[in-house]
């Protein structure tokens, strides 16, 4: 693709020369054929030394490089990316090694690999892509323009909604992790709800969502997981929020608009987080956050006070030793 034409197509300016480009790199390792993008300044000392054929940033750089200017780099050269490596155009039709029950419904434009199986009553919307070794379950729904990647599972009666992506390995609808004592074994609560996911979501790897008790699991539109992540039973989760790997939300839990549960972070059940809270890394959720806040460690406090908390820690060893020092000092007063 012309420069000119990908400026054109990003809305950009372009500085330099005109040339094709056949690809995209880092800015470390972009060849003179590829483009790339400076979006933190912290980097600017490396377009110096950078070999691409140009480069994608929000202002005028000194380098003899080519440059389209725009007006968010890093938005931009995603979407570029998108426009030199145009995604795989997946062929309409269902594969005779694929077992759709006759009572289900599949658009003709979906497209059904080999060893899908798709159950009673189910629906497969215009444009979706089944990659081979996926299930779905009696009556469960996916919708327009959604692709599930090899060995997805939705279970019956779930539904994902429109434009999704749903990575390898991830399960949709498994039961809830509810068990009451009768006084010999742990009896199973039965799970008769259902998980309803949003539009335009994606979901990581190995992610496990899990159906309610009795209503719906609920995640919201726009919402991003990363890999291993589990949803309990019966929690909801607001539009654009984005959960990163390894992280666990527990029963019940109810998640607003736009939070960010970074990795490994914990939510306990029944509990609340308010629109727009961030939980650090690790941070471990045990009660209700009001909007905005933002926590960091195990129990969760504020991040500040954690920061804190934090320098306080490193000193502990030093502060037990005056402590101890002083209570000798103490004890030998008390027998003068």
């Amino acid at each position: 693709m012309l420069l000119s034409e990908l400026a054109d197509k990003l809305c950009g300016t372009l500085l330099g020369q005109d040339r094709d480009i056949s690809g995209a790199s880092t800015i470390e390792e972009a060849a003179p054929s590829e483009i790339t993008f400076l979006a933190n300044p912290k980097y600017k000392d490396k377009v110096l030394s950078s070999s691409a054929g140009a480069i994608i940033t929000a202002e005028k750089l000194d380098t003899p490089a080519a440059q389209i200017i725009v007006g968010n780099a890093y938005l931009s050269f995603a979407h570029a990316v998108n426009l030199l490596y145009p995604e795989k155009q997946h062929a309409p039709g269902i594969s005779p090694q694929a077992f759709v029950h006759p009572d289900a419904v599949v658009d003709e434009t979906a497209s059904i690999y080999p060893h899908v199986y798709v159950g009673q009553g189910a629906r497969i919307s215009r444009g979706s892509v089944i990659h081979p070794g996926c299930f779905i379950g009696d009556g469960a729904s996916i919708g327009e323009d959604t692709t599930l990647h090899p060995n997805v599972v939705v279970y019956a009666g779930c539904s994902v909604g429109n434009a999704c992506i749903i990575h390898a390995g991830t399960v949709i609808g498994s039961d809830g992790f509810g068990f009451v004592w009768d006084g010999s074994k742990h009896f199973k609560i039965p799970q008769k709800g259902i998980v309803i996911i949003g539009d335009h979501v994606e979901i990581g790897s190995n992610c496990t969502i899990d159906r309610a008790a009795l209503t719906a699991t609920r995640i919201g539109s726009d919402v991003k997981m990363d890999n291993l992540i589990q949803i309990g039973h019966n929690v909801t989760i607001g539009d654009h929020t984005i959960i990163v790997a390894q992280s666990g939300i527990a029963g019940s839990a109810r998640i607003g608009k736009s939070v960010v549960l970074a990795a490994q972070s914990g939510v306990a059940g029944h509990i609340s987080v308010g629109d727009g809270c961030t939980a650090a890394g690790r941070a471990g959720v045990a009660s209700d956050l009001a909007a905005g806040k933002i926590v960091s460690g195990f129990p969760a406090m504020d991040h500040k006070q954690w920061l804190r908390a934090q320098n306080v820690y490193k000193d502990l060893p030093a502060l037990l030793k005056r402590v101890r020092e002083l209570e000798r000092r103490l004890d030998g007063l008390d027998n003068d």
